[in-house]
């Protein structure tokens, strides 16, 4: 096994200042997209599509503002969750409060890559390695610099499966906790409802 640096594995750079493409009232043409947010990232590891938001651009945007299978997408800041695009996560606007990690070398599986990022050991260094007191933020030298170890395609493949069954069964967990609640709120309010017909 050998430990390779991200940035010779792939390009590194941030996402679209959105206000720079943003279509306004005297646009001739609107592009409309969906776009990533902040809120959008579980910290578990995958994109909630019900927080995307919608964007209206002046122009047709580059592929490198956009999400593409194979690519990795971490956040700027705390807590620097990384999520592996798939076909059903491509297409989406990369704002600038991320970091897009388009990989080149067929050495490295961008699940591998997005797990080994999500890793408590390497979001401890990630943490030491950020500047800014208030929000510490990832630059781009540190992930280009930063060294993964390289195993074979076939391991990696097998940690991509297991890190996509813990991502399901985390999914079905977090839905299942906010379907309870869901059902614990409405049958408090039932309670105080029928508490209140009844005084």
């Amino acid at each position: 096994m050998i430990n390779k640096t991200i940035g010779s594995l792939a390009e590194i750079g941030v996402g679209l200042v959105l206000r720079r493409k943003q279509a306004d009232l005297e646009s001739g043409s609107k592009h409309l997209y969906e776009s990533l947010t902040l809120k959008s990232f579980n910290p578990q590891g995958w994109i909630e599509k019900e927080y995307l938001d919608s964007f209206e651009s002046s122009e047709i945007l580059e592929d490198r503002y956009l999400s593409v299978k194979g690519d990795v997408i971490i956040k700027l800041t705390p807590p620097y969750t990384a999520v592996a695009i798939t076909d059903d996560t491509s297409g989406y606007v990369v704002p600038s409060q991320f970091i897009i990690i388009r990989i080149s070398d067929k050495d490295l599986n961008s699940e591998y890559l997005a797990l080994y990022l999500n890793s408590e050991k390497t979001k401890k260094h990630i943490l030491i390695t950020a500047t800014g007191m208030t929000v510490p933020m990832i630059k781009t030298g540190t992930l280009k610099n930063f060294e993964v170890p390289i195993l074979s395609a076939s391991r990696q493949e097998k940690i991509s499966e297991i890190s996509r069954l813990i991502i399901k069964e985390r999914h079905l967990l977090d839905k299942m906790v906010s379907e309870k609640e869901k059902y614990y709120q409405a049958l408090t309010e039932a309670i105080i409802k029928e508490k209140e017909e009844n005084d």
